[in-house]
């Protein structure tokens, strides 16, 4: 490897520093290993080719300044790239040529929802599920020499790998596992991960939907279920109770606005023939509307404390309701 007017030979895990006139002005061991670089999106998709990368550390105790560089393996050119300052112990991926032996594909798994666990305190349901994410990357080796290939996976917010599955470096941005491909062979490298995700139901609104939902995925137990089926029954008969005041409500709109019409057309029979008689007619009809007035409001009386008995009842379930299971 060369940077600036300094070469790095990249044929040993163990190299020095020259000078292009081979007059060494740093001679301290810099651990440099060939690898394979592959790189994936957040999509978990790798977009192009897979690179040629020294994994370099800075084993000198000297900062290395920074610029472009050369690779020559048995002195031939492989590739150049650029180099940022780097400092004593610091580890860094320099790529320079691309790898076009390497090829990578990737298939992603439907995402699992798993029910952890099931809470329901003061009228609030909480539902503690495990999303896992599974990227499969297969990679094919069409050289005849080995690789040493460097997966790069993105770190994604809240996501973390799942047990056994331990990258042996994380970045700011990636997680890089190690991946060894035999010549003309394939291998398969599985990347599980997993992250927590909780939902929140108030119980006085739960629906039949839902509770089919939770059933059907096992989320809850037979004995949540049936107390969640009372809640809902409770709820029924409250909206009962309000479809029979809203009747009520209508039908008294109905007659007041009858009640409305009956008294412009008395008005309007002022000095005709037939006042007289309808005059008695329509006040008969007021006097019937009226009475009907009355009782739907009467009702209307009793309905309104049934509803409030009911809802009293509704809301001593609904904050009595603890539940705390872990599936």
């Amino acid at each position: 490897m060369c940077t600036g007017d300094a070469c790095i030979p990249s044929n040993t895990k163990t190299s020095y520093l020259w000078d292009r006139t081979l007059v060494p002005i740093v001679q301290s061991p810099i651990d440099a290993e060939k690898v394979t670089l592959v790189t994936a999106n957040e999509d978990g998709e790798v977009d192009g080719t897979p690179l040629r990368a020294l994994w370099m550390t800075n084993s000198s105790g000297l900062t290395l300044d920074g610029g472009t560089f050369n690779i020559l393996e048995d002195d031939s050119f492989a590739g150049e790239g650029i180099m940022e300052v780097l400092h004593p112990g610091e580890r860094r991926l320099l790529s320079y040529a691309a790898d076009t032996a390497v090829h990578v594909t990737t298939d992603s798994e439907p995402l699992e929802k798993t029910v952890k666990r099931v809470t329901i305190v003061k009228g609030v349901m909480k539902v503690t599920r495990e999303e896992r994410d599974t990227t499969t990357y297969t990679i094919h080796n069409a050289d005849s020499t080995p690789r040493q290939v460097i997966l790069e996976h993105p770190i994604r917010e809240e996501w973390k790998p799942a047990a056994g599955t331990k990258p042996e470096e994380s970045g700011s941005t990636h997680y890089r596992f190690r991946v060894a491909v035999a010549p003309g062979k394939t291998e398969k490298f599985v990347v599980k991960e997993s992250r927590p995700a909780e939902t929140s139901i108030y119980v006085s609104t739960i629906t039949d939907s839902q509770v089919a939902a939770f059933v059907e995925e096992k989320t809850i137990k037979p004995a949540v279920e049936e107390a969640l089926r009372r809640v809902i029954a409770k709820k029924s008969e409250i909206a009962d109770v309000e479809r029979e005041m809203k009747s009520r409500q209508e039908e008294m709109a109905a007659i007041d606005k009858d009640q409305a019409r009956l008294r412009e057309n008395m008005k309007a029979l002022k000095g005709s023939a037939e006042e007289k008689a309808l005059l008695q007619r329509y006040t008969r009809q007021l006097d019937g509307q009226e009475d009907r007035l009355a009782a739907l409001k009467q009702e209307n009386v009793g309905l309104q404390a049934k509803k409030v008995k009911l809802q009293s009842e509704l809301d001593g379930m609904v904050q009595e309701f603890a539940v705390n299971e872990t599936l």
